[in-house]
Parts: C-alpha cells; structure tokens; sequence
C-alpha cells in the first residue's frame, strides 16, 4: 500500500514538474519573440537612422564655413551662413534623439538580460527530465499500473519520490525570480510603441532639417548666379532706357520744328480762339525707374 502511495504520488510530482517546464518553456518563448519584435523595429526606426545627428554636425560644419557676403546683410561683416538657422532648436532634437535612443537601448538590454535569466531557470527546470526520464517511465510511468508495483520497488520508487520533491521545491524557490523577470518584460513591452513613436518622430523632424539646410546651401551657391543675371538685367534696361530717351528727344525735335512751321505758314490766317492748342509745344516725356520692383514709368507734362 505505501509503495503504491509513493508511486501515485511520485508520478504526480512528476507530472508538475513537467507542465511547469512546458508553461515556462511557452513563456520563454513568447518573451523572445517579443524581444525579437522589438529589436527588429529599433534597429529599423532608431538605429538605422543615429547616423543622420552626425549628419546635421556635418551640415553645420559647412554652414559654419561659408561666409555670406557683407552685400547681402546690409555691410554687416562676419556672417556665416550658420547665423541664419535655428541651430538651438536642431540641437535640442538631436540632445532629444540621443536620449530616447539610450532609452530604447536600456529597455532592450533590460529585456533581454530577463530573457537570459529566466532561459537559465529554465534550463534548470528540464534538467530533472534530462537525469530522471529513464527512472520515471520505468517505475512510474504512464503506461504502468502502479496497483501492480511490486514491493522490490518501493526503495527505488521512494528514492525517486524524494528526488522529486527536493527538485519541485528548488523549482518553487525561483518562482519569486521568475516573476521579478516576467514583471519586468510585462512593464517594458507597453513602452516600446510609445518611445518608438516618439523617436521616428525626432528623426522625421531631424531629416526634413536636414534636407532643408542641404537644399539652403544648394540655393545660396545660386545666389551669385542670380545676383549677375539681375544685374545684367538691369544694365540691358538702362541701355534701353537711353536708347528710348535718344529716340525720344529726336522726335520731340522734329515735333517742334513741325509745328512751328505749321504755325508759321497758318497761325496769322487762324483767330486765337480758335483751336488755341495749336500753339502748344509737343509733351515733354520723361521715363523714370520704379520703386523696388524696378518697373518702368512714363510722366507726362506740358
């Protein structure tokens, strides 16, 4: 009877021992395709992309070098084209980036060091099945009718028993650790979609400035380009202008030499009530140059 208690009994320490490893074994491996997740997305949207704060030092390097031309600030001297970026705010994002980065690398390390430990607890757990499988399914085993056990085998079967239990009892001393792990993966997972937000955030932010101030030293080595055209510009106008003044005055001049042989062939034959107009000069024209958007005007006056 006490060998039939002891088989019972021992098959059904066994038997726990076994559904917690597989419990365990289940959880271990959610939590590694967990952290699985994570590393693949923090490699994808945070990492991937740490170099581009280098990038901003670099592109700060180059505003920092080139120095604006005092014509253009007013004969303000020693301006770089760096004065005219909003560096603090640039470095504030990129302060922002290495601090969530670090974030992301320590919920990551925290998370896999839990996996670690837990893995190793587990390792220990199905050492029991490793040593004792072979004892287990002979003298208790599944296939066995423990009413048939025979007295010859209550020693072993007592032995295993008390194994069993020693082994049960060291898997219940690290309960309390493999819930400090879980606990400490559960408090982690929640925060990955939040920082990961957060930091794609930044370096959207970051990769549109940096785009920005590229396309900015791009456009101001047009500048010069630009700034000859207009004046080239301008002095195809001023040519134009003297050309129509030259242009101008010669008919003015034929206009008055016109009228004044009009007036006098015909004017003593006119009484001065009549048309008086006739005895007006021609409109002095004048061409004048706009304000600032360098349009052309024409005043008119007797």
């Amino acid at each position: 009877m006490a060998t039939e208690y002891f088989a019972v009994a021992t098959r059904e320490v066994v038997k726990t021992i076994s559904e917690k490893c597989q419990v365990l074994g289940k959880m271990l491996d959610a939590s590694r395709v967990k952290l699985h997740s994570a590393q693949e997305i923090a490699q994808d949207s945070v990492f991937t992309q740490t170099p581009l704060l280098h990038e901003m030092n670099r592109v700060f390097e180059q505003l920092q070098s080139i120095a604006v031309d005092p014509v253009m600030v007013g004969g303000e001297r020693g301006k770089t084209l760096f004065d005219f970026i909003d560096a603090e705010t640039v470095q504030s994002l990129q302060q922002d980036a290495r601090e969530q980065t670090k974030e992301v690398e320590e919920l990551l390390a925290a998370h896999e060091h839990a996996i670690t430990r837990i893995a190793a607890i587990y390792e220990f757990f199905v050492t029991f099945e490793k040593k004792h499988a072979a004892d287990v399914d002979v003298l208790v085993g599944e296939h066995r009718d423990l009413t048939a056990v025979t007295a010859d085998e209550s020693k072993p079967i007592e032995e295993l028993y008390d194994v069993a239990v020693s082994f049960f009892v060291d898997m219940e001393q690290c309960d309390r650790f493999l819930l400090e792990y879980f606990t400490t993966i559960n408090d982690i997972y929640p925060h990955y979609e939040v920082i990961f937000a957060d930091v794609q955030l930044l370096f959207d932010e970051l990769h549109s400035l940096r785009d920005f101030y590229l396309q900015f030293l791009a456009s101001y080595q047009s500048v010069g380009g630009e700034l000859l055209r207009r004046k080239q510009y301008d002095q195809k106008v001023c040519l134009l202008i003297e050309e129509a003044k030259s242009k101008l005055s010669a008919l003015e001049s034929a206009e008055v030499t016109l009228r004044a042989a009009f007036c006098e062939e015909h004017a003593r034959f006119l009484p001065s009530t009549l048309c008086p107009e006739l005895q007006n000069l021609p409109d002095k024209v004048h061409i004048v140059r706009g304000g600032q958007s360098d349009a052309i005007s024409i005043e008119e006056s007797k």
